[in-house]
């Protein structure tokens, strides 16, 4: 199936679109992070932006993404989807009502893990909000992990990464290598439909998995671009082909 797939590459694209024309059962792994609920980027189907609006039209790109990606899992495949939530526009329920949602298109909840920040932007009148989710999914009831597990935590310790003006909110290096060595083996197929600043198809290429990275905003496909050249690619050249 690789063979009609776009591997090892960055697409500007409608996620819940081009995810269309990909094959049926070709995805081993997606890692990724949705845009959060004060995204300034139309991400959101019809008029407003990604969140913008109440909870009737919140989840419209998420629920278009995973009906697509309900097709495309292989059935021993995983989804690491990073959530977090915002005190604003009753949103501290939101993750939740996501994975909701989205187990509705016949995945099961495996696991939740907590990224602990330990940096996190503080907050007056409010209790500083320290953590965001990483729920791991599966069309599989009895997934496991591909990668041996001792005595892990479900917890996880690591800094936000900042960004910029044009990137305010980076998905760390950290929290994508631990996903993408713990749920999937070299040479799995590993994609991130909001690709963002190119974090998951970085470390993906940084450990001999193949990729696809989309993103429909194009400063940020171009940021990841510039990014990947960092990279070299060496014994990653058989799987251009």
């Amino acid at each position: 199936m690789s063979e009609n797939l776009p591997i090892n590459q960055l697409l500007c694209a409608d996620s819940s679109k081009i995810l269309r024309e990909f094959p049926s059962v070709s995805i081993d792994l997606v890692v990724t992070s949705p845009p959060y609920f004060n995204a300034q980027h139309k991400y959101q189907r019809g008029k407003g932006y990604h969140y913008s609006l109440d909870y009737g039209e919140i989840l419209y790109v998420i629920e278009d993404v995973f009906k697509e990606l309900a097709r495309i899992m292989k059935f021993d495949g995983a989804i690491a989807i990073n959530l977090g939530f915002s005190y604003g526009e009753t949103g501290v329920l939101r993750p939740l009502r996501i994975i909701e949602r989205i187990i509705g298109f016949g995945f099961f909840a495996i696991d939740t893990i907590i990224w602990h920040k330990n940096n996190p932007v503080p907050l007056s009148g409010r209790l500083t909000n320290a953590f965001e989710y990483i729920f791991v999914l599966s069309k599989n009831a009895q997934w496991q992990y591909k990668t041996k597990i001792g005595y892990e935590h479900n917890v996880w310790k690591f800094p936000i990464v900042q960004g910029g003006d044009d990137l305010p909110a980076i998905f760390p290096e950290e929290l994508a290598e631990r996903c993408i060595k713990l749920m999937s083996h070299e040479n799995d197929i590993i994609l991130d439909p909001f690709n963002g600043s190119g974090t998951t198809t970085f470390i993906a290429s940084k450990f001999g998995r193949r990729w696809i990275g989309i993103d429909i905003n194009p400063k940020y496909v171009e940021y990841a671009k510039e990014r990947h050249k960092s990279i070299s690619f060496g014994n990653l050249n058989n799987f251009l082909s």
